[in-house]
């Protein structure tokens, strides 16, 4: 009969093999953890500039514009230029109240997720959590901005605006003129937004962190707004 010595080797060797088998599950685990965060945090890094600039510029240039028409209806003479600048008020409200209830934010996801720490398990997959969340939202925000629905609201608002110009006001051309400017604005606006998150989200998804890495250093024309004056960079 067979003593309890002989059996000790046996499971002494399957517990060893056991654990090291945990341990280097759970050693993978952190590897994958930290390898999406590392692309996750350059990605939100790549973006920040262009999603800083691309929010701040807009909605500076819709604010300001809502300030100089509100100003400008004070010291206007005349009936026409007085009604001009109610239609630039009220489109110019309503863009930079859009940019305010709807913002980009990609360069603030940035920045909280680079202040988030990682000093244990739980800290790192709190964190990866979040970011794989602000990833997400931030991919969405880009896609809305070209969506057809952003489209046709900037088409809904010019339109009207267009529409009183030339039918309350019975200006016709001016009309035109009004709904022109506005379509060209907000066509501005649309492409020139961020596109990184939404490449970078699909590139996640699919597990190609490497690959959507390497493409960040891609050279791309940026556009933004400061005030009256569109800048354009070109980055490579």
């Amino acid at each position: 009969m067979l003593s309890h010595d002989h059996f000790r080797p046996f499971f002494f060797h399957r517990f060893a093999l056991l654990l090291l088998l945990m341990l280097g599950c759970t050693a993978t685990v952190q590897a994958d953890e930290q390898s999406k965060l590392r692309f996750l945090q350059q990605q939100f890094d790549n973006s920040a500039d262009h999603s800083r600039l691309w929010q701040n510029g807009w909605f500076g240039l819709f604010a300001g514009f809502t300030a100089v028409n509100g100003i400008a209806y004070t010291q206007t003479d005349g009936e026409h230029n007085k009604y001009d600048r109610v239609v630039g008020f009220t489109t110019s409200f309503l863009g930079a109240a859009d940019m305010l209830l709807n913002p980009m934010e990609t360069h603030n996801f940035a920045d909280d997720l680079a202040a988030m720490p990682t000093t244990d398990n739980n800290a790192r997959q709190a964190k990866l959590a979040q970011a794989e969340q602000w990833l997400n939202t931030a991919a969405e925000r880009e896609i809305y901005e070209r969506s057809l629905l952003n489209h046709v609201l900037a088409g809904l608002v010019n339109g009207l605006a267009g529409l009183a110009v030339a039918y309350d006001d019975k200006r016709p051309a001016d009309g035109w003129m009004t709904f022109a400017s506005g379509m060209i604005a907000s066509e501005v606006k649309i492409y020139t937004a961020p596109q990184t998150m939404t490449e970078a989200r699909e590139q996640y998804r699919n597990g190609n962190l490497e690959a959507a890495a390497a493409k960040s250093d891609t050279a791309y024309w940026q556009v933004a707004a400061f005030g009256p004056v569109l800048s354009a960079t070109y980055h490579f």
